[in-house]
């Protein structure tokens, strides 16, 4: 077969991934009807994030195997610069020991695989595709779309012009994407990249359609989401990226006088910034029922949207500057250089939640609502270093490309370049505030936005092509190969068993609410087959033995299974201490379980409510 017509063929197939990508998680949910794919299923509607990291885990790591095979065969491949591979090496190395060393080994891989390694391996897979104008404009366009659809879909359970999606499992105004702020931090990261292919593209046709979509779909759909992280992260993301920008430009002494279109494109960023906060104000005015004479004699200036923008230095954000401080001074331990393990916080909550416990109340946390914290807490200070030293390093590139592109009167490449600097740094915000890097879909665009930030910066000035090829050596490129073979079956196992967890746990829910318990039971059973990593269902399995069943041994074996898998679940010591007090009669396994409980929670009520068991029992 030809090389050319063989290449072409994988762009094919990789761009038919990417649609997938972009366009089918926003909007994936599922419906079972009686005795659908399993015999005994409840009839339900599902929608949760953890259904939409299945579909990620299976396509990138389909992608990325196509690509590093085709960097195998070519036994060469596009190389950016040495900074960058540092800070990727020292985050990547940083990872690999906290999950060595972590409490719960393969819940740590696991994670790392979905929230690091396959974003970090996406990365550089879109360093390796030979890009084209035309294949870049159409990538582009397809992560746009993908938004696109989903803000319909929020705008039609806002504004009711169907009833279709009023039927599906929805929070707020989240649409398909399962709640509001998970939509809203996918949908921020898209309105500058929409904005820059509106530069871009030539066409007056899709120009038109693109700037009819801001401002009628995508920004009315970012405000009503009420979603406070997003909201700073796209007008902080935008500000900065452009007066970054023109003050450099500046202090180079550059005449703009003489670039007219390059200060207005870099001024137009800002004035996307500036427009959230109009829709915000004036939200009343165009939400559904604003030309009811009901609504128009209740409206209140500001409106709902604009008080909810001004909360975030008020209440809003006092919940979770409690979890930083917490967080910060867990810090602060023999776990700083290299963490706890990625997504151990929730593990290790409550044994530094002096403050928090107090406002969290029984609700286990997963995430501290700040990426950069948790990623200290996790994967400790080297981890850090790396995330944010790999960003800013080609941010940085990125702003050196983008006055390249103004000293060369070249509108359209600044647009872009500082269109997807604008969604980088808007992803970055978000992350200060909310938790976008393990958030399905907004992680998708932040980190292909950072891709195709990579390429363009690593541009030559003269040609589309990255500034260097390097031939790889025999022993790396059967490294690769090996990899890129392995990580496509792996990915796909791993979707696999994620997928049919999720699917159990939330049968075995269902089938709880209905009072089957044994049919419950079952379903949490296969659910811990699939994902024994996972504590979840182990704790429903501990309740239907020891109140179901009564098999008090096996009940006891659950609990401290469960307490291997998460030390932190409260549930689980409350009941060890019941069960050996209750049933077994043992008071030195009930102080024991006490103090495993002090240990892993010491300042909660509940083990607080727990001591008072203890001191009842006699010495």
């Amino acid at each position: 077969m030809d090389p050319k017509k063989n290449s072409a063929y994988t762009d094919w197939i990789l761009f038919f991934l990417s649609g997938i990508l972009f366009i089918f998680p926003p909007l994936f949910f599922l419906e079972f009807k009686q005795d659908e794919w399993v015999k005994g299923f409840i009839p339900i509607r599902m929608v949760n994030a953890e259904l939409k990291f299945c579909i990620f885990i299976l396509l990138a790591s389909i992608m990325i195997g196509i690509v590093w095979i085709r960097v195998h065969l070519a036994g060469k491949f596009n190389q950016a610069s040495k900074p960058v591979y540092l800070f990727a090496s020292i985050f990547i190395a940083s990872i690999l020991i906290s999950t060595l060393t972590a409490h719960n080994f393969e819940r740590a891989f696991v994670s790392s695989f979905i929230w690091y390694f396959l974003p970090i391996l996406l990365l550089f897979s879109l360093l390796q595709i030979k890009w084209s104008t035309v294949r870049f404009t159409r990538f582009t366009i397809l992560i746009v779309l993908g938004g696109l659809f989903s803000c319909l879909v929020v705008m039609d359970q806002h504004y009711q012009w169907t009833d279709w999606s009023h039927r599906l499992t929805r929070r707020g105004y989240g649409g398909l994407i399962y709640n509001q702020n998970f939509a809203a931090e996918y949908h921020a990261p898209l309105l500058p990249l929409a904005l820059a292919l509106f530069y871009y593209i030539k066409s007056k046709l899709t120009k038109g359609l693109l700037l009819s979509t801001l401002l009628l779909i995508f920004l009315p759909a970012l405000s009503l989401s009420l979603a406070r992280g997003a909201w700073v992260g796209l007008i902080g993301g935008c500000f900065l990226t452009s007066a970054v920008f023109l003050v450099t430009f500046f202090l180079k002494k550059k005449v703009l006088e003489k670039h007219k279109s390059i200060l207005w494109i870099a001024s137009s960023f800002i004035l996307l910034a500036l427009t959230l906060p109009l829709y915000l104000v004036t939200s009343d005015y165009w939400k559904k029922g604003a030309f009811t004479n009901d609504v128009i004699a209740t409206q209140e200036v500001p409106s709902k949207e604009a008080n909810e923008l001004k909360s975030i230095t008020v209440e809003g954000s006092a919940r979770r500057i409690v979890l930083w401080k917490d967080a910060l001074q867990a810090t602060l331990s023999k776990d700083f250089l290299f963490g706890l393990g990625t997504d151990h916080y929730e593990l290790h909550f409550h044994e530094s939640a002096q403050r928090s416990d107090k406002t969290t109340g029984s609700t286990l946390v997963r995430f501290v609502h700040n990426d950069f914290i948790q990623i200290l807490y996790e994967n400790g200070i080297l981890g850090l270093i790396g995330f944010l030293g790999l960003w800013i390093t080609v941010l940085l590139k990125a702003l050196n490309k983008a006055l390249e592109h103004a000293n060369n009167n070249n509108p359209q490449g600044l647009a872009l370049i500082l269109g997807l600097s604008a969604s980088c740094l808007t992803f970055l915000i978000e992350s200060f505030f909310e938790f976008p890097t393990r958030s399905p879909c907004a992680m998708i665009v932040g980190w292909t936005s950072f891709g195709l930030l990579l390429f363009i910066a690593n541009e030559k000035s003269s040609e589309s092509s990255p500034t260097k090829v390097k031939s790889i050596g025999p022993k790396l490129n059967l490294f690769i190969g090996a990899s890129a073979i392995v990580i496509i079956p792996f990915g796909c196992i791993l979707a696999n068993n994620l997928f049919w967890t999720n699917i159990y746990h939330f049968q075995g829910r269902i089938a709880g609410d209905y009072g089957e318990k044994e049919k419950s039971l079952q379903f949490h059973r296969k659910a811990i087959e699939y994902a024994p990593w996972e504590h979840h269902s182990r704790k429903f399995e501990c309740y239907y033995l020891l109140t179901h069943k009564k098999q008090f041994p096996e009940a006891l074996e659950a609990i401290n299974q469960t307490l291997e898998v998460h030390p932190g679940c409260l549930v689980a010591h409350q009941n060890k201490i019941a069960i050996s007090i209750n049933e077994f009669k043992d008071h030195t396994m009930a102080r024991k379980a006490y103090q495993e409980m002090k240990k892993a929670a010491p300042f909660h009520p509940f083990t607080m409510q727990e001591s008072k068991k203890i001191n009842f029992i006699n010495p």
